[in-house]
């Protein structure tokens, strides 16, 4: 029997991410790049991993460059695969949606590569930047909400990693208002969206082996939403706590 195209897809993106680490593994000497460093790397997302795409993503750099392609722009594309991710998931089409949030996690590192590269980062481009990656989150997540219609505990999860998600980003620019060294924590942009794009790269393998057919719970989706919707809330009373001690010592 084939296999249907959502597991083609999801298996094609974990063999193309496959391709890509070991790529990077193996090379003589793994470039580094001073973002990452900058960042850190996470329990969820590694800086080794971090840095293999920075690597991957070089040649759009360069081209974006040549092309004098601003950075805002690439910004606004971001949305659409984020949209297109949200309207994959709403009709069970997990692994199409693995692959557009994949490509609006890449696009949305490249708007600040590009900037980098051609000394056009602002404060502005900072601003636009962060609220398109929140309508980039609740598009995705509004898609997953309508694929758990009518199921409450499901629902639920995803209005509170959807809050979560929002209250680090809000923590992160309380501080920054208030002139305060923004407080560090799990769950930022990065992870979320790592653990979405796995949550739903592992979904059509499951549905199709380990779910009885006809029923929705696509545990691995729904087990990356759970981890955000503890985690990302947790990270933000922690990331509360800290900024108050900082704002009253």
């Amino acid at each position: 029997m084939s296999w249907p195209a959502d597991l083609v897809a999801a298996c094609a993106l974990g063999a193309f991410c496959a391709v890509v680490l070991i790529a990077y593994a193996v090379m003589s000497e793994r470039p580094q790049f001073a973002r990452v460093a900058q960042q850190g790397g996470s329990v969820v997302l590694g800086a080794g991993v971090m840095n293999a795409g920075y690597w991957l993503l070089q040649p759009a750099v360069r081209f974006c460059t040549r092309a004098q392609v601003s950075p805002s722009t690439i910004s606004w594309l971001s949305l659409l695969p984020a949209a297109l991710a949200g309207v994959a998931a709403g009709t069970r089409h997990w692994g199409f949606a693995a692959w557009a949030l994949f490509a609006s996690a890449l696009l949305d590192v490249l708007d600040g590569a590009v900037a980098r590269a051609t000394q056009r980062a602002s404060a502005g481009g900072a601003i636009l930047d962060s609220v398109l990656d929140r309508y980039a989150e609740f598009f995705f997540f509004t898609g997953v909400a309508v694929y758990y219609r009518g199921t409450f505990g499901p629902q639920l999860l995803v209005l509170a990693a959807l809050f979560g998600s929002f209250l680090i980003t809000y923590s992160t620019a309380k501080a920054e208002a208030l002139k305060l060294e923004p407080p560090r924590g799990s769950m930022k942009r990065s992870d979320r969206l790592t653990l979405l794009v796995v949550g739903s790269l592992l979904t059509p393998a499951s549905q199709r082996w380990l779910e009885s057919p006809g029923t929705w719970p696509a545990w691995p989706a729904l087990g990356a939403i759970a981890a955000i919707a503890i985690f990302a809330n947790l990270s933000a009373i922690a990331r509360f706590a800290a900024l108050s001690r900082s704002a009253n010592s």
